[in-house]
């Protein structure tokens, strides 16, 4: 019942949100967020980098509401655009950049922060309060240090800066993009100490370390750290692999595959950017999806926001807000015979557990992780679509065989109690 009441409010508008889904904190168990209220927060992540730096108020306000509308409630953003120099290249929106007329840094300098342009971004901040979306900002791009854009005298005093400006915005994750290795570490901790001095530790903090596969474990030991972001920047099977270390790691923090491979990327289809989806939330973590063009080609956003992947993140963050996702448990046990690419998870109360398939070989399902009496619901659901089709009804002590229906590219298998 509680998690049908939390998709319900997930699904309201965002002028009628009677309680914006902010104020992000970490769970008593490290595992997942909750919100100011305390309730569990799945993460439905989006990138959109250049949101302050190429896109009016307006505009912005007209994407987060279609996003919103579409499930996500994270957004992922640079605070100065992907890489300044190159945002330039990209072309107008509509005409005219309006970076042009008004850069996040004066003089290229970050000691220097342009006040027109950081008016713009206050206005999108709220936008994205009134949706009920957090903004994980980057503070920095490893390719700001090379130019000396970003170094470790201006580091700290830069994230003060900002820190301070949005203290008081409950919609706020702070992040950064260095390398996952030990010389970016002096910067990264410069950076942490301005963000601390800054707003007081009122929000989180991660790290989104670039270029992948790689992830911000390489630092999990530290306290500032609030939750791992990994960047596996692939379709394959690795964003399940990459997940399920950081999982394991003590002590327990939330995961987030943070940029997998972009729909439209190199050949990446909907399909591929839903499987890195899945992988990673039943591999005990949460996942943010991107389109290529937010990054190459912002300026052309109203065509790429209705893409078939997006559509399809709405199906998977709707059917784990309608579980106990917060229970959740990675099971590969539950798997009697599977292929590689299958993955599994259950809820701790025993009431449900989800498989995911991606091969149409046969596999079979061990349902005694079902507590309760008999018998055990299965339902077919189509990942791409979200058709559910009954599956059969079984005794909790049974193995049966499941073969994928005939043209799926991939397949749900959620198996409940029926008292559920």
């Amino acid at each position: 019942m509680v998690g049908v009441l939390l998709l319900l409010m997930a699904l309201l508008p965002c002028g009628v949100r009677a309680a914006p889904l902010t104020a992000l904190k970490i769970s008593d168990n490290g595992r997942y967020f909750v919100d100011g209220a305390g309730r569990p927060f799945f993460w439905q992540g989006d990138t959109e980098w250049e949101l302050f730096h190429m896109f009016s108020v307006a505009d912005a306000r007209t994407l987060l509401e279609k996003r919103r509308a579409q499930g996500f409630n994270v957004i992922q953003v640079m605070v100065t655009g992907v890489y300044p120099e190159m945002s330039y290249k990209w072309g107008a929106m509509k005409g005219k950049n309006p970076a042009e007329d008004t850069p996040a840094w004066l003089n290229n300098n970050p000691l220097e922060p342009n006040e027109a342009y950081f008016t713009r971004a206050d206005a999108i901040v709220a936008e994205a309060e009134r949706c009920g979306i957090i903004l994980v900002v980057g503070v920095y791009h490893a390719e700001d240090e090379p130019p000396g854009r970003i170094n470790f005298s201006n580091a700290g005093p830069w994230a003060r800066w900002l820190a301070h400006r949005y203290r008081n915005a409950s919609n706020i994750v702070w992040s950064m993009y260095p390398h996952a290795r030990p010389a970016s570490e002096a910067v990264v901790r410069a950076t942490i100490q301005g963000l601390r001095d800054g707003d007081g530790g009122s929000h989180l903090i991660t790290m989104h370390p670039d270029p992948g596969p790689t992830s911000s474990s390489f630092m999990h030991s530290e306290p500032w750290l609030s939750f791992n972001t990994l960047q596996s920047y692939s379709t394959a099977f690795v964003n399940h692999t990459l997940v399920s270390a950081d999982y394991a790691r003590t002590p327990s923090k939330p995961v987030v595959d943070g940029e997998a491979r972009y729909e439209n990327e190199a050949g990446t289809t909907a399909l591929g950017a839903r499987r890195a989806g899945y992988w990673a939330c039943l591999a005990g973590g949460f996942y943010s999806y991107g389109h290529r063009d937010n990054w190459l080609s912002p300026q052309t956003w109203q065509t790429w926001l209705d893409t078939p992947g997006a559509a399809e993140m709405k199906i998977m963050g709707d059917l784990f807000r309608s579980l106990t996702w917060w229970t959740l448990i990675p099971d590969q046990t539950i798997f009697g015979q599977h292929v590689e690419g299958d993955v599994a998870a259950r809820g701790a109360d025993g009431g449900w557990l989800l498989a995911y398939l991606t091969s149409p070989a046969p596999v079979v399902i061990k349902l005694d992780a079902i507590t309760g009496s008999d018998p055990v619901a299965v339902t077919w659901i189509d990942p791409k679509t979200g058709t559910r089709t009954p599956a059969g009804r079984f005794s909790r002590q049974d193995a049966p065989s499941f073969t994928m229906p005939a043209g799926w590219e991939d397949a749900l298998l959620l198996c409940e109690k029926t008292s559920r």
